[in-house]
């Protein structure tokens, strides 16, 4: 993590599923979400870009907010440039990485990745745009619409 360990408080950092997350929960129901409760980064779901601190290379958003979809398509590790996931062939499964405001640190991670097909929506999956200003680079993190 840019942030450091999976334990640290990433609250400055990354939306992540933290004590506010809960909130999604209905009512008196039991607070059921697993959630990092000893963390408030802020929101409860999806955040505006550039909320949080950017990492060592100035970019904003790589924790967090939404999984972002890629063109890679979902295949077993380990990675083998020759199988095809990196043609940006629309069918399969596509992979997800990153993490979203639903999810805890360890899955926040450039490692971890999900599978989904292309014609599902999901509500924790966007896409991140970089924007370059001459001086620096701003991720955008935003849940696809």
């Amino acid at each position: 993590m840019a942030y450091g360990a999976v334990d640290a408080d990433f609250g400055k950092f990354a939306n992540l599923a933290d004590e506010r997350v809960t909130a999604l929960c209905r009512g008196d129901s039991p607070k059921w979400i697993p959630s990092i409760k000893a963390v408030n980064d802020g929101a409860v779901v999806t955040e505006n870009v550039g909320k949080y601190t950017p990492n060592a290379w100035g970019l904003y958003d790589m924790h967090g907010n939404v999984f972002e979809w890629t063109l890679t398509t979902y295949k077993p590790y380990p990675y083998d440039v020759a199988d095809g996931r990196d043609s940006g062939d629309l069918e399969g499964r596509k992979v997800v990485r990153g993490g979203s405001f639903y999810d805890r640190p360890k899955r926040a991670r450039s490692a971890f990745r999900l599978g989904y097909p292309v014609w599902q929506k999901v509500y924790s999956v966007g896409f991140r745009v970089v924007m370059e200003d001459g001086k620096s680079s701003q991720l955008a993190a935003k849940p696809a619409p």
